[in-house]
């Protein structure tokens, strides 16, 4: 499961693991089918530095969650994980996980939740945010947006609410305390956003004390946090910050109405962000008049211009990963993060992430990443930069690819020859969305897997017929992808057959079994 998680299209775009001596097509083993379509009575419709910043983007901190008798009731993730323009606004892209485990998960609840929030570079208010939440049988996506000069917050199902000035969510709050000097009396109310319910949080330094960790000893401030409304007057937070230039958040401790919980950071990381190639709003020199784009070695439409793709900046697909019997054991997401230019060339930059959840996570605890920067007309990939975190492994690999000497270079020196239309797992996902699709119709790729190997597959658009999603009812295009010399069959997707070419459902069979990626919910670019 793990290794079509980090780049199978699993995880980024049919990294496909069929096992070895497989039959031929025609006598392969059918995958496990999408739903059918529900009946309409049923159907739903850069360097601290320079921005005299305690943190910077790749700063990730790890802690372990106790309550109650318990000593690893859950495990908390925050994460910077990028500075850049996202969604047409600089800003920093800051992430908070939080999973319950051993037997607070068994015996009360099992929680997934994840919080990515867009805030303002300088301020740290936030823009957008984007919610998933997994609360046993209690299920939501959400996408929040901020509109701070007119103080009004608007939601998915398009109702608004009055904001204070200066409103923050929890985790862009953290962020702009860390951001403060924290001398002892300093005292500030904030504005916050819980659900659709402002509050007003009075922040105040305490006093310096010694605060003993995993990580260590730390001189740290300790700085309360106290709800002004009375109904949540229970709901009182701690915070020690380290006594230095980062003030990492050492130690969290919040009274809520079922008890104590005390979060204790365990990991402290920093990945370096510096080697990103830096996109701009607009090109450094204007392109030649008359230039033709760029176009894939294996075209699988022609050339494309950007009116003809699929997909823009600002969309999320999330995917629910089910494995076996088990319906639900990983979240898998794609997102087109940003769109402007590297030079005079213009690229989109690609995301995806896939992470194992629940039960799964005690098997094999994976939380892997991948981005491309690719060019905006061919999809043709210009840097790739892999983060895997399986376990206790950890594997960070970048690749640059030199289209003119029809190389892939890797950090350690390794050079790889490529022809030209060669993808990379990301834009392969995005590629396969960018083509004609015919029925009948067959297409090759070539890409470079997880390891930096070149593989290619065949594609061949089988049918069209209805299935049922989280989407609702959609006609989809049936593919069948297969082995280059068209005789084994890997994968089999259902992709809408619309404008938007949404990747429905996905099928594919690994040596651990086979895995099923259905697709959640789609975030649009607004």
């Amino acid at each position: 499961m793990a290794a079509l998680l980090v780049g199978g299209l699993g995880l980024c775009g049919w990294r496909l693991l069929a096992q070895p001596g497989g039959q031929a097509t025609q006598t392969t083993p059918g995958f496990t089918q999408p739903p059918k379509p529900a009946t309409p009575k049923t159907e739903k419709a850069a360097a601290l530095a320079s921005e005299g910043m305690p943190f910077v983007a790749g700063e990730r901190l790890v802690y372990n969650v106790t309550w109650s008798r318990f000593a690893s009731a859950a495990r908390l993730e925050t994460e910077v994980v990028e500075r850049g323009a996202f969604f047409g606004q600089e800003g920093y892209q800051l992430r908070t996980k939080v999973e319950t485990a051993g037997d607070v998960k068994a015996i009360f609840f099992e929680m997934y939740n994840q919080y990515t929030t867009y805030a303002s570079p300088r301020s740290l208010l936030p823009y957008r945010l984007e919610n998933t939440i997994r609360q046993g049988v209690n299920q939501m996506d959400e996408t929040i947006f901020f509109d701070q000069a007119h103080r009004e917050a608007r939601f998915n199902d398009d109702s608004t609410l009055p904001l204070s000035p200066n409103t923050y969510d929890f985790t862009s709050l953290l962020y702009a305390v860390r951001q403060q000097p924290l001398a002892e009396g300093w005292k500030q109310s904030f504005s916050v956003l819980y659900g659709k319910q402002p509050l007003e949080i009075e922040v105040e330094v305490k006093k310096r004390e010694a605060v003993i960790s995993q990580l260590g000893r730390y001189n740290a401030v300790r700085v309360d946090f106290t709800p002004k409304e009375k109904q949540f007057s229970k709901f009182r937070a701690r915070v020690w910050f380290s006594d230095d230039a980062q003030r990492l958040p050492i130690a969290i401790s919040a009274q809520l109405p079922f008890g104590e919980v005390r979060a204790e950071l365990t990991n402290a990381t920093q990945t370096s962000r510096g080697t990103q190639p830096r996109i701009q709003n607009t090109p450094l020199a204007e392109a030649p008049e008359g230039g033709a784009p760029a176009t894939n070695g294996h075209p699988p439409g022609g050339a494309r211009g950007e009116a003809k793709l699929p997909f823009d900046l600002g969309e999320r697909l999330n995917y629910d990963i089910a494995w076996g019997n088990f319906t639900s054991v990983g979240r898998a997401s794609f997102e087109v993060r940003q769109k402007g230019y590297v030079g005079d060339r213009r690229v989109f930059e690609f995301a995806a992430e896939a992470a194992s959840i629940g039960a799964a996570r005690t098997l094999v605890n994976v939380n892997d990443q991948l981005i491309s920067f690719a060019d905006a007309d061919s999809l043709e990939p210009i840097k790739t930069d892999t983060r895997l975190r399986e376990g206790r492994r950890v594997k960070q690999v970048a690749a640059d690819y030199d289209w003119s000497s029809k190389q892939a270079k890797l950090p350690n020196g390794t050079v790889i020859a490529i022809a030209p239309g060669t993808l990379d797992l990301l834009t392969l996902f995005y590629s396969v969305r960018a083509a004609e699709l015919k029925v009948g119709a067959l297409y090759q790729f070539s890409f470079l897997d997880a390891n930096h190997r070149v593989r290619g597959v065949a594609v061949r658009v089988n049918k069209t017929e209805p299935i049922g999603s989280a989407l609702g009812a959609r006609d989809a295009l049936q593919l069948d992808i297969l082995t280059t010399d068209k005789t084994q069959l890997l994968a089999q997707a259902w992709i809408s057959n619309d404008a938007r070419r949404l990747p429905l459902y996905i099928a594919t069979r690994t040596r651990f079994g086979e895995l099923r990626f259905q697709i959640a919910t789609v975030v649009n670019p607004r």
